[in-house]
C-alpha cells in the first residue's frame, strides 16, 4: 500500500471519530430540552382533546396541566382527566391503530358523563402530507367536538349516514381513525368488546 493510500484511511478514520464524538456530545447535551419538548406536546395534546388549549402560550400550558388535569381511572385504564373542584369534568382516553402508512397515536375527549366528545388530536402519525396527514387539520379535528355519544354509538361519515366528513382523497385513513375511535368509544370508554 502506498503511503497516500494510508494517510488517506487513517484521515477518514480520525475525521470520522471526531464527528462522531461531536454528534454524540451534541445528542446528549440536546437530550433534556427534546425530552422538554416532547413532554409540553404531549401536555398541549391533552389540553386540546379536553377543549382546554386555546391558544395558551408554553408556560400557561404548563400551569393550566399542573392546575386542572390528573391521571383518573376510566374503566381499567388510568387516562389523563379535566378535574375542577374535585369533579371530574372530561377524560382524554388514547388511542391507536394502523393508518395507511404507520401507526397513528392520539387522544379523544369524552366529557365525564359520558354523553359527547370534547375533540380529538394526533400525537402522532405517518401518513402522506397532503392527504392523510391532513386529519391533523382543524377542518377535521373540529367536527370531533361536542358530537353525541353513547354506548350504542358508531361514529360514521357523511356518506354513510353520520355527521363526519371524511379527508377527501384519504379513503383508507379516515376510515381507519374511525375504526379505532370507534374501538377507543367502545373497549375503553364504555366497557365494550371492540368489533371489527
Amino acid at each position: 500500500m502506498k503511503k497516500g493510500h494510508i494517510y488517506t484511511a487513517v484521515f477518514m478514520i480520525i475525521l470520522s471519530a471526531v464527528l462522531t464524538f461531536a454528534l454524540a456530545l451534541a445528542y446528549e447535551s440536546f437530550k433534556p430540552a427534546i425530552k422538554g419538548h416532547k413532554e409540553l406536546a404531549e401536555q398541549r395534546a391533552i389540553l386540546y382533546a379536553l377543549d382546554l388549549d386555546n391558544g395558551l402560550t408554553d408556560d400557561q400550558v404548563a400551569v393550566v396541566t399542573s392546575d386542572l388535569i390528573a391521571e383518573i381511572t376510566l374503566g381499567e385504564k388510568m387516562v389523563p382527566a379535566h378535574v375542577k373542584d374535585d369533579k371530574v369534568v372530561a377524560y382524554a382516553v388514547p388511542f391507536t391503530g394502523s393508518g395507511l402508512w404507520g401507526s397513528i397515536l392520539g387522544y379523544l375527549g369524552v366529557t365525564a358523563d359520558l354523553s359527547e366528545t370534547t375533540g380529538i388530536v394526533f400525537t402522532s402519525q405517518n401518513e402522506t402530507p397532503g392527504l392523510g396527514g391532513r386529519i391533523e387539520e382543524e377542518q377535521f379535528k373540529g367536527q370531533f367536538r361536542g358530537v353525541p355519544i353513547g354506548p350504542d354509538t358508531e361514529l360514521k361519515y357523511v356518506k354513510n349516514g353520520g355527521e363526519i366528513d371524511a379527508v377527501t382523497g384519504a379513503t383508507q385513513t379516515s376510515d381507519a381513525v374511525l375504526r379505532m375511535l370507534n374501538a377507543a368509544l367502545r373497549q375503553d370508554v364504555f366497557g365494550g368488546e371492540v368489533q371489527e
